[in-house]
């Protein structure tokens, strides 16, 4: 009887699943894209959307957006992300930014720009998630990539995935170029060229480094639209990473040794 008993305890042992144990879900690195959404003024039924990512330097979080794609936010803009349990979330772009008419540090000769999240208490509430989606400054490549390079390239193309349930989409593509002097009205750009052109409302995602790991995060670039001929052939415009990683680190306030 003591056996019978033993065994059958046994049994229920492996056959009650435990809970709260639960391994969590993966977070693939496209879905560390987010994306801002702003009405337009006297447009209520019109909305200007862009991507965008986050990145991390010690305790600082930083937003990345295309230069273009910061000038269309205002005080009615906001963010629209998948959390890392999958669930969406929304808050608004001057939450995260209290304090700041214009939170954006707009770089003066390239189209991207970073805002430094100081979050008013509503904000708080998220920071943990954004936290846990932004990329480590360290994974912000400072190195070009060679051409024929493979890269994924995250964001919201037509706006696709920017409604719930969010869901960024991911776009694998090629290095086309090393860094080319692109003529823009504020002088001259540093621009890597990609394959294939991918559709508006993407601008201000971030390329990622190809890998089938997906603990692979690293950062290659920043997408910002394409160029075109009369022939309607096309290719992806990208902003190298080394201009972000630059940017963030010179707002980033190092630590005097000892």
């Amino acid at each position: 009887m003591k056996q019978l008993t033993l065994l059958l305890f046994v049994l229920l042992s492996v056959s009650i699943p435990r809970t709260g144990l639960s391994t969590p879900p993966t977070l693939h690195r496209w879905e560390r894209a987010v994306c801002i959404q702003s009405p337009e003024e006297n447009k209520p039924d019109s909305m200007k959307l862009c991507s965008a990512f986050f990145v991390h330097s010690a305790e600082q979080l930083f937003l990345v957006a295309a230069g273009h794609g910061s000038d269309e936010t205002n005080a009615k803009s906001k963010l629209v992300y998948r959390d890392p349990a999958g669930k969406s979330q929304s808050v608004s772009l001057k939450s995260l930014c209290s304090g700041e008419s214009d939170p954006w540090q707009r770089d003066p000769t390239s189209d991207f720009a970073i805002a430094e999240i100081r979050p008013d208490p509503n904000g708080r509430l998220h920071v943990d998630n954004l936290m846990t989606l932004s990329v480590s400054l360290q994974s912000v490549c400072t190195e070009t990539q060679t051409p024929t390079t493979q890269i994924v390239t995250a964001g919201f193309p037509l706006g696709f995935g920017a409604k719930e349930p969010i869901s960024p989409l991911a776009v694998v593509g090629y290095v086309a170029s090393t860094e080319i002097q692109s003529k823009t009205r504020w002088g001259h750009e540093p621009i890597v060229y990609c394959s294939p052109a991918i559709a508006q409302g993407t601008s201000g995602g971030p390329a990622f480094l190809f890998d089938r790991s997906t603990d692979d995060v690293t950062v290659v670039g920043i997408y910002v639209g394409v160029v075109t001929d009369v022939s309607g052939a096309k290719l992806s415009k990208m902003v190298p990473s080394r201009l972000i990683h630059d940017a963030i680190a010179n707002s980033t306030p190092t630590t005097k040794s000892e």
